[in-house]
């Protein structure tokens, strides 16, 4: 009778430890991923503003639904997530409606904007659900919003080799 009592009791204390210890590597597991995917929007927000260098202004909103970035987003990122903005030397945002109007702005308009603009800010503001966590609490992990800010280069604008020359779209 003795031992039919201790088996049980045996059973009963592995199975506590052996929770206590699948619950701490879910968590290990769980904050890893978390470290990794707030670490992969701060790589998302380099990228896109990297692009937003390079790329033409008018071109700003579809720059978070290209496959170089998408391919690397974090589970639960969206572009909306994304915010691609342009900077003057004064780190103000600025206006670049313009680009968007239709039908477009004056082309001395544009050029004055264009001028304007000398830094582009991308930023990401992303918010991370726990997998295994949020079924026992409803775990979020909220992360700092990621900011690169790059000093404007082409935007999408070949420079004329001498000051003679029209700007043209690459």
């Amino acid at each position: 009778m003795k031992r039919a009592t201790s088996k049980g009791v045996t059973q009963v204390e592995f199975l506590m430890i052996a929770l206590a210890v699948l619950l701490v590597i879910f968590a290990i597991i769980e904050f890893a991923l978390y470290f990794f995917s707030a670490q992969m929007a701060n790589e998302v927000t380099r990228r896109a503003a990297r692009l937003a260098t390079v790329c033409y202004i008018a071109d700003r909103d579809d720059i978070p639904s290209l496959p170089s970035l998408t391919n690397i987003y974090p589970p639960g990122f969206e572009p909306e997530d994304l915010t691609i903005s342009y900077l003057d030397i004064n780190g103000e945002e600025v206006d670049v409606s313009g680009f968007f109007a239709t039908p477009p702005a004056s082309d001395s308009e544009l050029n004055t904007t264009f001028g304007q603009i000398k830094f582009v800010r991308a930023e990401a503001d992303y918010t991370f659900r726990f997998l295994v966590l949020s079924l026992l609490i409803d775990a979020v992990g909220t992360t700092p919003s990621f900011i690169t800010i790059l000093p404007a280069e082409s935007l999408g604008v070949r420079r004329p080799e001498s000051g003679n020359e029209d700007i043209e779209d690459c």
